[in-house]
């Protein structure tokens, strides 16, 4: 990967965290927000960097993603969510790699199951983590257990429905590349 692709694809990562940052504010409804519409796209690039690079390479785009959105993040969300978001993007985008590329090394032929795998795994985390720090004790648990259920929920729906994207973007443009090469 080169230099400008790595800050390409960290400013991408840096955009989404802070356009999710300002829509997990506005409800949609008791147990959903917009956030959990705009950031599982996040995991989607992940993964498909994960297919196409290293793991060095990936967690190096990850890392500078955060650091450019802790500017535009902390002007668009409250303190607690921006710090909530930055802790959690930094921590579980690293679990989404690192499960990403065991899966890959384990069951090289099963693509569907890596980019699920980690997926699903890595978003129940994200979300259980995000609403803790940002909402834990500013709302009744109830209602907070609800958010994350619900996020969770939606989550699951759209890791299910990027995979045919996960497909087209990392498996069968890189298997085009090298039946050109």
């Amino acid at each position: 990967m080169t230099t400008r692709q790595t800050y390409m694809y960290a400013g991408v990562f840096a955009t989404i965290i802070a356009l999710a940052n300002y829509t997990v504010q506005f409800p949609i409804n008791e147990w959903l927000t917009y956030g959990a519409l705009m950031y599982p796209l996040s995991f989607l690039i992940t993964d498909v960097l994960s297919e196409r690079y290293n793991k060095a390479q990936t967690l190096k785009v990850v890392r500078i993603g955060v650091i450019l959105a802790i500017v535009p993040t902390l002007m668009v969300a409250d303190g607690r969510i921006a710090f909530a978001s930055i802790v959690t993007f930094f921590l579980i985008q690293q679990l989404d790699v690192v499960i990403f590329h065991a899966l890959k090394a384990r069951f090289a032929s099963l693509w569907w199951l890596r980019n699920n795998g980690s997926t699903l795994t890595s978003q129940f985390f994200d979300t259980s983590l995000f609403f803790i720090l940002a909402f834990a004790g500013t709302m009744p648990t109830q209602m907070l257990i609800k958010l994350i259920i619900g996020d969770y929920l939606v989550k699951v729906v759209l890791a299910l429905l990027d995979t045919p994207f996960f497909y087209l973007f990392a498996i069968k443009y890189q298997n085009r590349n090298i039946s050109k090469a």
